[in-house]
Parts: C-alpha cells; sequence; structure tokens
C-alpha cells in the first residue's frame, strides 16, 4: 500500500465489538506503523513487521512479543472471519505508544526527578531465603541506593520513599499510599518501585524478571481473569492511568534494558493495579528483580 492510502498512525482504527471489548483489525494496526504481515498456522498466528519492529500475537492468548521480549496484554486477541484482532486498548495505549513515543499525546513529559522505591522495610520484610539469610527489603535498599549514586552522576535529581529499613507506617495500605504520596510532594517524573521475588515450590527452578506497569483503565490485571472485568475496580479512573501510553513506553524500554543487562530470564513485561502503580501521578513501574528463592540469581 502507497504512503497516501496507509491510515495515519495518530487516527485510530474502525472497530468492532467481540464478547463485549471493542476490537481493531491487527494487520489494520500494523500497516498504520508501516508493519507488513505475515499469517499463518490457519490464521492463529500473526508477525507484524518492518525493518526495525517485530511484533508476534497468537489468537486466544494474552501473551505477545515485541522485538522479542514477552509481553502480556490486557485482552487476548481474537480470530474473527479469518483475521486476528486486538483490542482496541492494547493497540492505543499499550503496543502503539511502544511503536510510536507520543502516540496520541499533546507533550513530552520532563524527566529531572526520579523517585525510586525500595519495596517493604521495617517490620515487614518482604519476600524471604531463609537458607541464605537474604530480605527481600535489604536488597531493595541497596538496589535503590546504588541506582541512586549512578542516577546522580547523570544529573537527575534522586529521592528514595525510605534511606534505611523502616517502614513508612505499620498500617501496609497506609504505607503504600505514603510511598505515592512522597512522589507527588518531591514533584516526580518518574517512580520505580523495586522489589524482588519468591516461590514456595519449584525454587530451585523459576528465575527470572518481571516488570510491571499500571493496569489501563476498563482491563484487568495480568494475574486475573476475564470475570473481573465487571468489578468496579476495573472500572475506576486512577492517577496512574493518566500516563497509560507513557508507563507503556517506560516499561517497555526498562525491561529490555534489565533483560540485556542481566541476562535474566523473561517473566514479561505485565499490567498490575499495585497500590503504588495506581496511586502515583507520574510515569512509573515496579520491577521484581529476581527471585530470592533461586539461591544461585
Amino acid at each position: 500500500m502507497d504512503a497516501a492510502s496507509r491510515a495515519s498512525p495518530s487516527r485510530p482504527a474502525a472497530t468492532v465489538r467481540l464478547g463485549g471489548v471493542e476490537y481493531v483489525d491487527a494487520v489494520a494496526f500494523g500497516m498504520r506503523f508501516g508493519l507488513k504481515a505475515e499469517l499463518s498456522a490457519g490464521a492463529r498466528k500473526l508477525v507484524l513487521k518492518s525493518k526495525w519492529t517485530t511484533l508476534e500475537f497468537e489468537a486466544d492468548t494474552r501473551e505477545c512479543a515485541v522485538n522479542g521480549l514477552r509481553m502480556f496484554l490486557g485482552e487476548a486477541t481474537r480470530d474473527h472471519k479469518g483475521g486476528l484482532y486486538l483490542s482496541q486498548i492494547d493497540a492505543e495505549r499499550f503496543i502503539g505508544p511502544m511503536l510510536l513515543p507520543g502516540l496520541n499525546q499533546s507533550s513530552v513529559p520532563p524527566l529531572r526527578i526520579i523517585m525510586l522505591d525500595p519495596g517493604h522495610g521495617g517490620i515487614d520484610p518482604g519476600m524471604q531465603n531463609k537458607r541464605l539469610e537474604l530480605n527481600e527489603k535489604t536488597l531493595a535498599l541497596d538496589t535503590a541506593q546504588r541506582l541512586k549514586t549512578l542516577l546522580e552522576a547523570q544529573g537527575y535529581k534522586v529521592f528514595l520513599t525510605r534511606t534505611s529499613d523502616r517502614h513508612l507506617s505499620k498500617n501496609k495500605k497506609e504505607d503504600l499510599q505514603m510511598r505515592a504520596e512522597m512522589a507527588q510532594r518531591a514533584g516526580a517524573d518518574l517512580f520505580i518501585s523495586i522489589h524482588f521475588n519468591s516461590v514456595a515450590s519449584k525454587a530451585d527452578t523459576v528465575t527470572g524478571v518481571e516488570t510491571f506497569t499500571m493496569t489501563p483503565r476498563y482491563q484487568y490485571s495480568t494475574g486475573g481473569t476475564s470475570d473481573d472485568r465487571d468489578d468496579d475496580e476495573v472500572k475506576q479512573a486512577n492517577p496512574g492511568n493518566r500516563n497509560d501510553a507513557w508507563n507503556s513506553l517506560l516499561g517497555y524500554t526498562f525491561h529490555r534494558e534489565l533483560l540485556g543487562s542481566l541476562g535474566a530470564s523473561d517473566r514479561g513485561l505485565k499490567h498490575a493495579r499495585f497500590a503504588v502503580l495506581r496511586l502515583v501521578s507520574c510515569p512509573a513501574v515496579l520491577v521484581e528483580s529476581g527471585y530470592l528463592s533461586h539461591d544461585a540469581e
């Protein structure tokens, strides 16, 4: 298709309603960004590709890949009339902003002040590896302090939600809310919450890095099911949703760099309504930086 007849990236594609959700033709979506389609396996798998970008989708699953990175959509893709369809929210608020930063945004937010949030602290140890006597709260603070030094050397103004082994409140809900409020008072342009993971079973095999951004409004989180779609929480507009597009770009670049630097296994870029992601007004990401339950990792 020539450039004159190709749809503009800023112009949303026509939608079709499937299962109560608005969907767009994934091939038409790709064409807006100059991506050519390769459909295979009886229209069950779709690759959208250019010189720089490769998107991989499969029908009836929320898992996809962007330039080889594992991603989780808000809605499963659909096989409709012989074509593969992508939910409109995933297209416009998740995948699209990765392909064209600033898509449908009036301005680019500044990036001068960064709030680092070492998870847990004080009475809350977080995840633990008792064999190695490791607590998540200790590693999260150590990581944040090291990162603060590196970022300040690059000219950023950096704050921490805690600088010692302490909790902000004995009430967990209040503790998390206070972390978001600290970012607001500091005028943070970016919020990074640092955590470490753990599992009770198969601890010797489960490894990897997970990156989370705020779940877009009207979608259910990666850990949820479609039954959650009618919950009031899903319909609610939260401060964290003001930055859905920038959260998507942040999550993608953050996850890509983590995997490239650490060589860790890819557990995916995911969505969650974690309190700190829900309540902050600036672009935000929460990272599960590895599994404490895996001794080697």
